[in-house]
């Protein structure tokens, strides 16, 4: 009899958690596991080797009624492992107490990003007030980032989810650092193990690359933060002709970012909207930009790096940092938030052809360490590890 895992998410599928979710399944049912996911709202039912639950309450995945049925559906089925990826359930301590499975909680971003989030959600509010902004600046940012005086109530959220789960996985060993620091927890803790997220292999790259910079993501202010590429572009596209800049993605900000673009008057600049299939434009890409203030394991960049696109990003976080490293080899890393050294750095790379084919080569390569083969060795040795 096959064992059976669930996870759990608000919307599947939608973007990278969930993509993870689908390599994992896409390798353990080759191994004896039955794959189910339970969502607030289903995009698509017809996903290979899963079987999709809907849950009763659409709009809120943390409602009591959700908590119950979610209870039900583990005890019912049974299942063996169940994995809540980055979501911290309110009534995580009821749900757990009145089930017998194991419990993975999956951490794919950072810890304690939900600090950095708030930060800038007050900013992005702010903004259009100079008082506001000010003390932003003065007041609320050194309190949030310096003094950490923020950091109490989500350490105890992710404290809560330590202590209900089985397995709590981050997405490298820096987080797992940090998360000990955080929590007060042991050094060497066992229940918390690294695991990265998989990246697919791409069977026939395109390597004849168009003079493209490409942004693929949601276009939001609180962590992908695009109004500065369009800034960084303004500064650069007037010494490369021949070069366009495409914004694949949508979001709250798509508006405010267009009009940023037009109010600028700037030429070559072309916004996309959503992609269900971004890989048409990884396909005929040169370079890919990511100018966040934060992520976690951002897969556009492992994505850019298996088509032979090669990426640049601030040097936000130890998992960019991670993916992009040696810098100049599997991509270029640019101190957070500098938009000069920024336009500095991409213009220098538009006029290295010979370096930009030699690090297409280098990206491709670096891609293939996370394979959904390598990635799914660890994933299953996990959940044979947690075997009654």
């Amino acid at each position: 009899m096959n064992r059976k895992i669930l996870f759990l998410h608000g919307e599947f599928p939608c973007g990278g958690a969930e993509r993870v979710t689908i390599d994992i399944a896409n390798y353990v049912v080759l191994h004896g596991y039955d794959v189910y996911v339970l969502a607030r709202k289903v995009n698509n039912k017809e996903c290979p080797n899963i079987t999709i639950i809907e849950l009763p309450d659409s709009k809120d995945t943390n409602s009591l009624i959700n908590a119950n049925f979610i209870i039900s559906t583990l005890n019912a089925l049974p299942i063996d492992i169940f994995i809540l990826p980055i979501q911290i359930l309110n009534h995580l301590n009821y749900i757990k107490s009145n089930i017998h499975c194991k419990l993975i909680f999956a951490l794919h971003s950072l810890p304690l990003w939900e600090v950095i989030f708030n930060l800038y959600q007050k900013k992005k509010r702010n903004k259009s007030s100079f008082l506001k902004s000010l003390e932003w600046r003065l007041l609320t940012y050194p309190k949030t980032i310096w003094l950490k005086k923020y950091d109490k109530p989500f350490i105890e959220k992710h404290q809560q989810a330590y202590e209900q789960a089985d397995i709590y996985t981050v997405l490298c060993d820096e987080y797992k650092q940090i998360l000990i620091n955080k929590l007060g927890l042991p050094q060497g803790d066992n229940k918390v193990r690294v695991i990265y997220n998989s990246e697919r292999t791409i069977e026939h790259i395109n390597r004849n690359k168009k003079k493209q910079i490409l942004f693929v993501g949601r276009m939001e202010y609180e962590d992908k933060r695009v109004d500065r590429l369009i800034d960084i572009w303004g500064m650069i596209y007037k010494k490369a002709p021949d070069w366009e800049l495409l914004l694949v993605g949508d979001g709250e900000e798509r508006n405010a970012l267009e009009a940023q673009a037009q109010k600028m008057q700037l030429q070559r600049i072309h916004f996309v909207g959503y992609s269900n299939n971004p890989q048409i434009y990884y396909r005929d890409a040169s370079i890919l930009c990511l100018t966040s203030n934060f992520e976690g394991w951002p897969l556009c960049l492992t994505e850019a790096q298996a088509n032979g696109v090669v990426p640049i990003a601030f040097d936000c976080t130890a998992g960019v940092h991670e993916i992009l490293s040696p810098s100049g080899v599997n991509g270029l890393l640019v101190p957070p938030f500098k938009l000069k050294k920024y336009a500095h750095t991409l213009l220098a790379l538009l006029n290295s052809p010979e370096k930009l084919k030699e690090m297409q080569g280098n990206v491709i390569l670096k891609s293939k360490n996370y394979s959904p083969e390598i990635v799914g060795k660890k994933w299953l040795a996990l959940f044979e590890s947690l075997k009654n």
